[in-house]
C-alpha cells in the first residue's frame, strides 16, 4: 500500500461492509471495553454497530499519522498499513455520551476486494 488516501477508502469500506462491517476488536481493547464502567453497558459489539452505522450515515474517520515511537518500535514487525497510521471517529450517540464515543482504529487487512478493521479503543469524548 502506497497511499494513505487509498488506506482511509480502505478503512470506510471495511466499515460500511455487509450487515456489521469487516471489524474486529483487538483483544485487550475488548477487554478494557468490556471492563469499562463509562461506556455505561455498550458492548463491543455495540460499539462495532455504533461504528458501522456511524459510516453507513455518512460520517467519516479522521486518519492519523503514528508518532509514540514507543509504539512503532514494539510494532516494527507488523505491516506499514498498520503501523503507521490510526484512525479515528467521536460518534454521535445522543442520551448516553454527551460529547459522542470516541473508536480508534487501525487497518488491519488491506485487501483492496475485502479489507478488515480493528478496533483498538473506545471510550466516551471527554
Amino acid at each position: 500500500m502506497n497511499s494513505s488516501r487509498l488506506a482511509i477508502d480502505l478503512v470506510h469500506h471495511a466499515i460500511a461492509a455487509g450487515i456489521f462491517g469487516q471489524i474486529q476488536w483487538d483483544d485487550r481493547a475488548d477487554q478494557r471495553a468490556r471492563s469499562n464502567p463509562d461506556l455505561q453497558g455498550l458492548t463491543p459489539g455495540g460499539i462495532r454497530r455504533q461504528l458501522h452505522d456511524f459510516i453507513c450515515g455518512g460520517g467519516r474517520l479522521d486518519e492519523r499519522p503514528e508518532a509514540r515511537s514507543d509504539w512503532l518500535e514494539a510494532n516494527a514487525g507488523r505491516p506499514a498499513y498498520y503501523r503507521d497510521f490510526w484512525y479515528r471517529a467521536v460518534v454521535p450517540v445522543p442520551g448516553l455520551f454527551p460529547k459522542g464515543l470516541f473508536i480508534e482504529v487501525r487497518l488491519f487487512d488491506d485487501d483492496p476486494q475485502d479489507p478488515w478493521v480493528e478496533i483498538v479503543n473506545a471510550h466516551p469524548q471527554v
